[in-house]
This record gives C-alpha cells, structure tokens and sequence, in this order.
C-alpha cells in the first residue's frame, strides 16, 4: 500500500492524482454540498495547472523524466502490469493545457452550472477527465495512454448525460462512436504486440526507432489504420465526426466548451502526432490519405456550418472542419507543415472554446440557440461581443490572430511538399486552394453568427427578459483571458513555436531534406514571411483609418439622413419588414450544382457512419434472429458446416 501511494504522489504523476482523487471528494458530497463541489473543482485545477506547469518548468528535453512501477500477482502465473510515465515537450503541452482550459471551466461553471440538478457531480466529471487527460498526456506506452483515454471518453458519456431534451441520445451516440475508436486502438495495441519487437512497439520512448509501415507489411498498415480511425474519431474529422454536432444540440455549454471544443483535439491530434512522429513512419500513400481526410473536412464541415440555424451546431460543424488543417498539416510530413498542425491544435481549443462560452452566454440572455431569433446583444454584453470577434477572427484566419499564424504554417506546408516533391505540384496546389478556400467560408460564416447575436435588431416578437441582460465575472473572466491568448499567441506565436512545437517533431519524420530546426526557420519558412509587428501597425492604420472617416462623414452637414421607406410608407419601430434575419445569408448555397447537392446529402446523413450502421447493423441483426428457429438440426447443421470449413483451412494451410 505505501508503494501505491508513493507512486501516486510522485511530482510528475501529481496533477493526474489530484484530479482523480477531487473527482473521488466531488462525487461524494456532490448530492448535499453541491456550492462546496464548485470550491473544490476551482481549487484542484489550479493546483493541478501548477504542478504541470511546475512539472514542465522543470523539464529537460533532453533527459526526460520517466517513472514507472510494476504489479505482479497470481498463484500459478505472475501477471506483470507495468505503469509507465514519462515527461515529452508536447505530452506536457496536452497536460498544461488540459488543466489550464479545466480551471477557465471551473470559473464558468459557478453560474452556468449554478443550480443545476447535476451541479456537483459535473464538477466531480471535470475533475475526472481532467485526471485522464493528463495521464494521456503523461503515457510512456501505449497501454498507460489507452487507459486515461478510456476514462476521458466514460467521462464524455456521462456529461453530455446531463443535458437538456434529447441529450441522452446524442450522448449514446458519442459513446458508440468513441468506443468503436477504443476498440480501434486495443485492437492496434493487440496487433503491435504481435509485430517483431513484441510489446516494446507498445512503448512511446523518444530514444526508440518508429516502425516502417511498409516493411511491417499488412499487419503494419492495418495497426497505424486502426491508430488513426481512434485519432480522427477522438478530435472529430470525417468520416467519423457526427457526434459533436450530435452532442452540441443539448449538451451543457461548458461541456461542449471543455471537451469537443478543446480536449478532445488536444489528445486527438497528440495521438495522431504520436503515430505518425513517433509510433511508426509512414508511407506516401497514407500521407496522400491523410491530407485527403484532412481538405475533405475543410471543406464539406464548413460548408454545412454555413447552412446550420442553430449556434452551437454551426459552432460545432466549424469544430470538424478545423480538425481539417491540423491533419493536413501533420499529413504533409513537411517541419513547417507538422508544426503548424499542433500549432492549430493549441490555437483551435483556445478560440472554439471561448467560441463556446460566448453561446452559452448569448443563450443566456435571449433563451434561444436560433441565431435567428437573436439580436441586439452588443450594447448589452460588450465584453462577450469584443471577445467574439476576436475569437471569430481568430478561426476565419484573420491577422494578427493565433489562428493566421497557424494557417500560414500549414499553408506554407502544403507549397513545400510540392516544392520538395516536384511530381505532384498538382496536390500541393490543390490542398493550398482548399486550404484557403475553407477560410474564406470560415469568414463568411461568422458574419452571420455576429450579425445575428450582436449587430442586427432583435425580432420585436421575442419575449423580453425579466431583466435586461448584463455582463458577469464568473462568464466574461474566461472569456476575457481566452481572447487575450488569441491576441499574443498571434503577436508572439514564438513564445510556443520555438521552445515547444518546433522541437517536438523529429528529424527523421521530415520529407526530403529536413528544413534547419530554429524557431526563425518555422515562423518565416522558405516560402513566405510573416511578421506580426508592422503586419498589425499597418492592420491598426486601416481600422482607425476607416474608423476616422466614418466619424468625419457621420459630422459632415450635407449627409441626409432618413428611415427606411416602403412604396413611400414609413416602418413603425414594432415592424420587422426591415428587419433582415441571418438565416436568409446563405439559403442560395442550397441551388447550386455542387454544394446544394452537398449540403442535402449532409442534412440527410449521407456522411453519418453511425446513422448507415445502426441502419445496417438492424438488419443484420433480423437476419440472424430469423435463423434461430429453435430447431435442433438445424443448430447442428450450422456446427458441423463450421466444423467442415475449419478442417479444409487446416488442411489447405498444413498442406502448403
């Protein structure tokens, strides 16, 4: 017993052990003392975020803290469990950053969550998925990570439980999706087992050398595939991506913002960095898959967030379609490619989680999550549009925001894979165009969801508020240190790029020669420059350019103003003639050739793989029950059909 609690209280296991055991606290007096939950979750992710910090401060890359205890017990046999942790650049980032968004969430929820029937056990769920998260992050082997990942996914299931309306289906379906993921990734843990090397292809050692998918042959393709379908399906890219729009519909706001929007990319994208850096070096054909996997949900993602009435699907959708650019990045196999797609990841969960809280906010006030029934929200809430828009700037890769930076790495990734490789410079160019294409839409979107919230009138028959809404701490505080973190990672992206991400991608993973490995070479690349300081003076010069003149004009004595006019009748104040709703911004996508097809095909989940499964699985499922009849000889038959196949295997296999 004291070697258990040595272990569990050693500094680099600390943040995970102080997650778990409040988890354990919260839960039990979660049904008497729900307020003291809310103090207990607020104080454990801050001593969480401090020891990993305080873990990551301490950190040489070049001699990695690893600690380890092994279980052994059986009467007969000895059953050997070996508990590996170890301290990477980029795990710590995971943890860091697990603990950092657990605590903005802990601060929200003091009055998102206040009074809620499941308020003290949300706050004992968060700390638990908090200690998982970091015991992913923390993983020496592949066993010790599917584990936390286990307990972050049974911790999703439970959570999104506690919504409203139909969240318990949309709930089943993202614990169906996500378990058919784990079994993915046991399934590849099982097969690494059974490569040359044993269970030592289960270990996540810097100093080990990644497996050649090709020369591992079938069984190699088929364990990094299975790798990869539990990555993609845990961060959200298509095919295996509707369970967050699922989830968005009813889910708790600070769920939604804790882990589609944050978590789940941070430990998704680690695992596909992992396999991909680290596990294994793969061919060009799964690299051409991957960028393939990663412009397709660019595009079709941000298409149908355009098309979407409901603020948190349409966030949601806008959630897949950026895990896009971080597998495109990472797919590259390029430095600037690869370090631009974990750059978006960080980026991604700070400005899809502020994205999240800004809703719940706005729900908050109006009552409703149809942007078209919202409206007039700027003047009231000035602090949640401001951090708003710096967050929709930030993912429509506007300057000088984090998500550009991001952007312009991955980018410039795509133009040196085809510099690098001359034989395709149709790919690189085609991935570049969809690439900024899907930005372009991203814009466009946010357009709508501003002007929706904020900017246009709201609808004179929307039921009035017993109060006039206002601003809160315990709402904007997050808000206001997220948008904070868009605005200096966009500023100084050098503060990450550098003594993080940059030495967190291995030499040998780079196609071609692989570029010099500084920061200069990254934020500069060999394509293109980007420099965030005269870049933004000469952004500032524009605003407060056009911001002057519109004040000069809005003086000048020769401008006439009047009210809108129809057929020479004036609008009274309570008409909504004039009004123009959101939704109508977009409804012309729905004729063309191309994307209306698109579009209807998604609404009617053509893409769903859990709607075509569960379709499918139905019927198999009649078929089989039609064969059991309760007959006798024909059980027997069936057996000794079996039987007879297994015996001409045997002998086909024996004979040759």
């Amino acid at each position: 017993m004291n070697e258990i609690l040595a272990f569990l209280f050693q500094p680099l296991l600390l943040p995970a052990t102080l997650a778990l055991l409040g988890g354990a606290v919260a839960f039990g007096i979660a049904r008497w003392w729900p307020v003291a939950c809310r103090v207990l979750a607020l104080g454990v992710t801050a001593a969480a975020l401090a020891a990993a910090i305080r873990i990551a401060a301490a950190h040489d890359p070049a001699a990695p803290t690893t600690v380890g205890w092994t279980w052994m017990e059986g009467l007969a046999f000895h059953l050997s469990l070996e508990v590996e942790l170890q301290a990477t650049t980029l795990g710590l980032l995971v943890a860091v950053g697990a603990a950092a968004f657990a605590l903005l969430i802990a601060v929200y929820s003091f009055v998102s969550q206040a009074g809620s029937r499941w308020e003290g056990r949300f706050h004992a769920y968060l700390l638990w998925t908090l200690g998982g998260a970091v015991v992913v992050g923390l993983a020496a082997n592949l066993f010790v990570l599917l584990v936390g990942w286990e307990i972050v996914t049974v911790m999703l299931f439970l959570l999104l439980n506690q919504g409203r309306g139909d969240a318990q289906a949309g709930a089943a379906k993202a614990f169906g999706m996500l378990g058919f993921a784990d079994a993915c990734l046991l399934l590849a843990v099982a097969l690494l087992a059974a490569l040359p090397g044993g269970s030592a292809n289960w270990s996540l050692a810097l100093a080990r050398a990644p497996i050649d998918v090709e020369a591992a042959g079938a069984a190699g393709y088929a364990a990094y595939a299975l790798i990869l379908v539990a990555a993609l399906a845990k961060a959200g890219a298509i095919p295996v991506h509707t369970w967050i729009p699922s989830a968005a519909r009813a889910a708790p706001t600070a769920v939604m913002a804790y882990l589609p929007a944050a978590l789940d990319k941070l430990l998704g994208i680690y695992l596909l960095a992992l396999v991909t850096l680290r596990i294994f070096t793969p061919s060009w054909t799964l690299q051409v898959v991957m960028m393939a996997i990663g412009a397709v949900t660019i595009l079709a993602a941000v298409v149908m967030a355009m098309m979407q009435h409901n603020l948190k699907r349409l966030l949601s959708f806008h959630a897949v379609s950026q895990v896009g650019y971080m597998v495109l990045g990472i797919g590259t196999g390029t430095l600037i490619g690869v370090v631009g797609g974990l750059f978006h990841m960080v980026n991604h969960a700070i400005y899809k989680c502020n994205l999240f809280l800004m809703s719940g906010t706005v729900h908050r006030a109006t009552g409703t999550d149809d942007v078209a029934e919202m409206g007039g929200l700027a003047r009231a809430l000035p602090v949640t549009f401001v951090c708003g828009l710096v967050s929709a700037a930030a993912i429509s890769g506007v300057p000088p925001f984090n998500g550009f930076v991001s952007k312009w790495l991955v980018y410039q990734g795509t133009l040196e894979l085809g510099r690098m490789d001359p034989s395709h410079p149709g790919l690189a160019i085609a991935l570049l165009v969809v690439a900024v294409f899907g930005s372009a839409l991203t814009l466009a979107s946010f357009v709508k969801v501003l002007y929706a919230a904020f900017l246009s009138p709201a609808p004179k028959d929307r039921p009035r508020p017993a109060a006039r809404p206002r601003e809160n701490f315990f709402l904007a505080a997050p808000m206001v240190v997220l948008a904070v973190a868009c605005v200096v990672l966009g500023l100084f992206p050098n503060v990450l790029l550098g003594p993080v991400l940059v030495p967190s991608v291995p030499a040998a993973v780079v196609v071609g020669e692989p570029l010099v490995a500084t920061t200069e070479a990254v934020t500069t690349g060999a394509l293109g420059i980007w420099s965030a300081g005269p870049a933004t003076v000469l952004i500032l010069v524009g605003v407060l350019g056009g911001l002057a003149f519109l004040w000069v004009s809005s003086r000048a004595r020769s401008v006439r103003v009047v009210r809108p006019f129809l057929a020479g009748e004036v609008p009274s104040p309570t008409d909504d003639r004039f009004r123009v709703p959101s939704t109508h911004f977009y409804e012309t996508i729905r004729q063309l050739p191309l994307l209306g097809g698109w579009v209807w095909h998604g609404e009617r989940q053509a893409m769903d793989l859990y709607h075509w499964s569960a379709r499918h699985g139905h019927t198999f499922v009649e078929m089989l029950r039609s064969w059991h009849t309760g007959l006798l000889s024909l059980y027997v038959a069936w057996c000794l059909l079996g039987l007879t196949v297994t015996l001409v295997y045997l002998l086909i296999h024996v004979g040759s």
